[in-house]
């Protein structure tokens, strides 16, 4: 794992490939930028953020849909994955080397999350139901308080526009897989609606290497909707909800004979009134609750976490100036049988500022944030961010910020648990970038470095309130630096777009490697268009990683080459279809589990808009 990249030829390839993407930049000018409202819970196109963002499409979804999200977040800068099995078993998402517990993850503004050990069960995420995804890579806390100490992944599910759309898909392929969910949505006078759902099954392949042969499948449903009501100018009240059921074959160990399934569920709801009071003051109340359930049979365990949220948040705008103030408060609650009943339950109310300033070459973004949990005490976060135009096409950004993950009910009350653990901390992060833009040609270079102390990990029975073979403790600290280059390409009917991270994610206490993320990690996509048909092929490269604390078991590192067409048969009809891991490798990124192998999905979609 020491070897300089450059000696290894599978990620030597996409270096070259970045590189050469200049020589198609002096052109075509590339499409506009998005608006992306994670980076500081207000819009901006996202050619003025200062903060590290990337933004997923409803086309490039549309494009994996024989594939989970984990899947496609894998191939954002930055983020990688760890699963146990196949599509709905247990899954991990690594922001810049940070725990998946330290990514926050918002599903239409509504904070999701679990208070076992902590972050979003990922496996039950519907990809079917998504429009659009933001991710944002950094410690962003002083903007939404606990957990987003790496990272926040936001969300958002389809909105009606004028018209009547509906959208329709059905397909199958390999293992028995078998995916349909259909929309409708549209506007009616100042009534505006989105409606969903969705049905997935597969018999799957064996999730693990030795013991039970018996294949692993799952099957989900779920559905979500928004109903948006314009009252007069200005004045918007909304609803939207969200649910996913999925049930999910496993084997609990390599020995084991059962017929092992965990089943989630997850929902969300919130409700919302947004107010343009001014031409420069808007505001927006909202009240949300997510839900997740979670349970296994025939070995029964169960646990139950929901989070409730209510955030009043204002923003002004006077010329040059952006001023934000939101008040929120935050309830959760954990139903788990090795928790007290009586100690299952807290709050954290927390007041968070931000002021932007943008004039000319010069962008400044300040945030800070005082939290208050009735169960730990007082955290302040903070966040100072400059952008400087240099010269024509070259911008250079700079951020320092902190952040911290409040401990789970779990950690704290369940008879492994500690009620009197820290928060754990992002002190002193610091993150630069240099972007470049010329013509169709976009390239950045970024280098972070996060240092995170108090840890909360499971470790030997001294100490502990009660004999259960071990129990939580803040007995840890880690450094996650790196760099990420980026490069992408659009124009003529080609888009290229590939990243590079160089990793190192350590325990600073023990001098080890944080387990399953790769110190090199690669991925390059292409994209052609031929007339009514769009050829696709992603490459993702990584390098080899360890599967414990102890670094003595590791996991190989892997090449794997996905390819997607779609073909347009008419204005309304679309023929899609995807093979994922094309060469069919071998690879784990679990140890004792595999993944898939070659799979071919083919699907139809029939869009028509009224």
């Amino acid at each position: 794992m020491k070897n300089p990249m450059w000696r290894d030829s599978r990620l030597c390839s996409p270096v070259l490939v970045l590189a050469c993407g200049a020589a198609f930049a002096q052109t075509e000018a590339p499409r506009l930028a998005p608006v992306v409202v994670t980076a500081t819970r207000s819009e901006v196109p996202l050619r003025e953020v200062i903060a590290d963002v990337t933004v997923i499409d409803r086309s490039e979804i549309e494009r994996h849909q024989g594939g989970a999200v984990a899947d496609l977040l894998r191939r954002v800068p930055g983020v990688q994955m760890a699963r146990s099995g196949g599509p709905a078993g247990s899954t991990s998402v690594y922001i810049r080397g940070g725990d998946t517990r330290f990514t926050a993850l918002l599903i239409d503004g509504v904070r999701v999350d679990t208070q076992t050990t902590g972050g979003v069960n990922w496996e039950a995420i519907p990809l079917s139901q998504i429009e659009r995804i933001e991710v944002l890579r950094g410690p962003a806390s002083a903007v939404y308080g606990s957990d987003a100490m790496g990272g926040v992944i936001q969300i958002f599910t389809r909105r009606g526009e004028p018209g009547t759309q509906f959208d329709v898909g059905l397909g199958g392929g390999d293992y028995g897989t078998v995916k349909s969910d259909a929309s409708v949505s549209g506007q009616v006078g100042p009534v505006d609606y989105a409606l969903s759902g969705l049905s997935e099954q597969s018999t799957g392949f064996s999730a693990r290497t030795t013991g039970n042969p018996d294949r692993d499948g799952y099957r989900s449903n779920g559905g979500s909707g928004r109903v948006g009501l314009n009252v007069v100018p200005g004045q918007r009240l909304e609803v939207s909800a969200l649910r996913s059921h999925v049930d999910g074959q496993y084997d609990a160990s390599p020995t084991s004979g059962a017929d092992d399934h965990s089943l989630h569920d997850l929902e969300s709801v919130r409700a919302l009134w947004a107010a343009q009071w001014l031409p420069e003051w808007k505001s927006t109340l909202s009240f949300g609750q997510a839900k997740d359930h979670y349970d296994t049979r025939p070995n029964l365990y169960t646990t139950d976490t929901r989070v409730r949220t209510s955030t009043w948040q204002n923003d002004v705008r006077l010329g040059k100036h952006t001023v934000n103030a939101t008040l929120e408060r935050r309830e959760d609650h954990l139903v788990n049988s090795d928790v007290n009943s009586t100690d299952d339950t807290r709050t954290q109310d927390a007041l968070a500022l931000g002021w932007g300033w943008r004039q000319d070459s010069l962008s400044l973004q300040v945030n800070a944030r005082h939290d208050r949990n009735d169960a730990f005490g007082s955290a302040n976060t903070g966040s100072i961010g400059a952008g400087v135009d240099v010269a024509t096409g070259w911008r250079v950004l700079s951020t320092l910020s902190n952040g911290f993950r409040a401990p789970t009910l779990y950690q704290q009350f369940s008879a492994s648990g500690k009620s009197t653990l820290r928060p754990e901390r992002s002190r002193s992060n610091i993150e630069l970038a240099l972007q470049h833009r010329a013509g169709a040609f976009e390239s950045s270079a970024t280098v972070y470095r996060n240092r995170i102390s108090d840890l909360i990990v499971f470790g030997p029975p001294t100490g502990c309130p009660a004999p259960f073979g071990g129990c939580y403790d803040n007995a840890g600290n880690a450094v996650l630096k790196g760099v990420t280059l980026t490069s992408a390409y659009t124009g003529d009917g080609l888009r290229i777009a590939g990243s590079i991270d160089f990793l190192s994610a350590e325990n600073r206490d023990t001098h080890k490697d944080l387990g399953r993320r790769a110190p090199r990690f690669a991925s390059i996509s292409i994209d052609k268009d031929l007339g009514d048909t769009t050829v696709g092929a992603q490459w993702q490269v990584s390098d080899k990683r360890y599967d414990n604390a102890a670094n003595t078991t590791v996991l190989g590192g892997y090449s794997v080459v996905n390819l997607d067409l779609q073909h347009k048969l008419s204005s309304a009809w679309r023929v899609l279809a995807r093979v994922d891991n094309f060469f069919d490798k071998k690879y784990q990124l679990a140890n004792t589990y595999v993944t898939n192998p070659m799979t071919v999905f083919v699907g139809v979609r029939w869009s028509p808009r009224i």
